[in-house]
Protein backbone atom coordinates (compact mmCIF):
# COMPACT_ATOMS: atom_id res chain seq x y z
CA UNK A 1 0.00 0.00 0.00
CA UNK A 2 1.29 3.44 -0.79
CA UNK A 3 -0.02 6.91 -0.17
CA UNK A 4 1.10 10.51 -0.51
CA UNK A 5 1.30 12.20 2.89
CA UNK A 6 1.88 15.62 1.32
CA UNK A 7 -1.90 15.97 0.97
CA UNK A 8 -2.08 16.08 4.78
CA UNK A 9 0.55 18.78 5.38
CA UNK A 10 -2.20 21.35 5.89
CA UNK A 11 -4.01 19.02 8.32
CA UNK A 12 -1.35 18.39 10.93
CA UNK A 13 -3.90 16.87 13.32
CA UNK A 14 -4.80 14.12 10.85
CA UNK A 15 -1.18 13.69 9.74
CA UNK A 16 -0.01 13.25 13.35
CA UNK A 17 -2.73 10.71 14.07
CA UNK A 18 -1.99 8.75 10.89
CA UNK A 19 1.75 8.68 11.57
CA UNK A 20 1.26 7.55 15.15
CA UNK A 21 -0.93 4.69 13.97
CA UNK A 22 1.51 3.78 11.20
CA UNK A 23 4.52 3.75 13.56
CA UNK A 24 2.49 1.71 16.04
CA UNK A 25 1.86 -0.93 13.39
CA UNK A 26 5.60 -1.14 12.74
CA UNK A 27 6.30 -1.52 16.45
CA UNK A 28 3.67 -4.27 16.71
CA UNK A 29 5.15 -6.09 13.72
CA UNK A 30 1.95 -5.69 11.71
CA UNK A 31 3.94 -3.83 9.05
CA UNK A 32 7.46 -4.54 7.88
CA UNK A 33 9.69 -2.33 5.75
CA UNK A 34 10.15 -3.39 2.17
CA UNK A 35 13.51 -4.88 1.19
CA UNK A 36 16.26 -2.65 -0.17
CA UNK A 37 18.55 -3.92 -2.93
CA UNK A 38 21.70 -1.92 -3.56
CA UNK A 39 23.72 -1.70 -6.75
CA UNK A 40 26.98 0.12 -7.30
CA UNK A 41 26.52 3.13 -9.55
CA UNK A 42 28.90 1.47 -12.00
CA UNK A 43 26.35 -1.37 -12.27
CA UNK A 44 23.41 0.89 -13.11
CA UNK A 45 22.63 -1.21 -16.20
CA UNK A 46 22.11 -4.27 -13.99
CA UNK A 47 19.80 -2.28 -11.73
CA UNK A 48 17.82 -1.05 -14.72
CA UNK A 49 17.48 -4.58 -16.08
CA UNK A 50 16.14 -5.70 -12.69
CA UNK A 51 13.51 -2.94 -12.84
CA UNK A 52 12.52 -3.93 -16.35
CA UNK A 53 11.68 -7.47 -15.23
CA UNK A 54 8.83 -6.10 -13.08
CA UNK A 55 9.83 -8.74 -10.52
CA UNK A 56 11.46 -6.36 -8.05
CA UNK A 57 9.92 -5.68 -4.65
CA UNK A 58 10.94 -2.79 -2.44
CA UNK A 59 13.54 -0.23 -3.34
CA UNK A 60 16.55 -0.36 -5.64
CA UNK A 61 19.31 1.96 -4.49
CA UNK A 62 22.40 3.06 -6.40
CA UNK A 63 25.46 3.59 -4.23
CA UNK A 64 28.22 5.98 -5.19
CA UNK A 65 31.71 5.43 -3.87
CA UNK A 66 33.68 8.36 -2.55
CA UNK A 67 36.18 9.97 -4.94
CA UNK A 68 39.15 8.79 -2.88
CA UNK A 69 37.90 5.18 -3.11
CA UNK A 70 37.57 5.41 -6.92
CA UNK A 71 41.14 6.67 -7.34
CA UNK A 72 42.69 3.49 -5.91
Amino acid sequence: MGFNLSYLFERKDILNQALQQLFGWFEEGRLRPLPVTTHRFEDVADAHRALETAQTVGKLVLTVSRAEDRSR
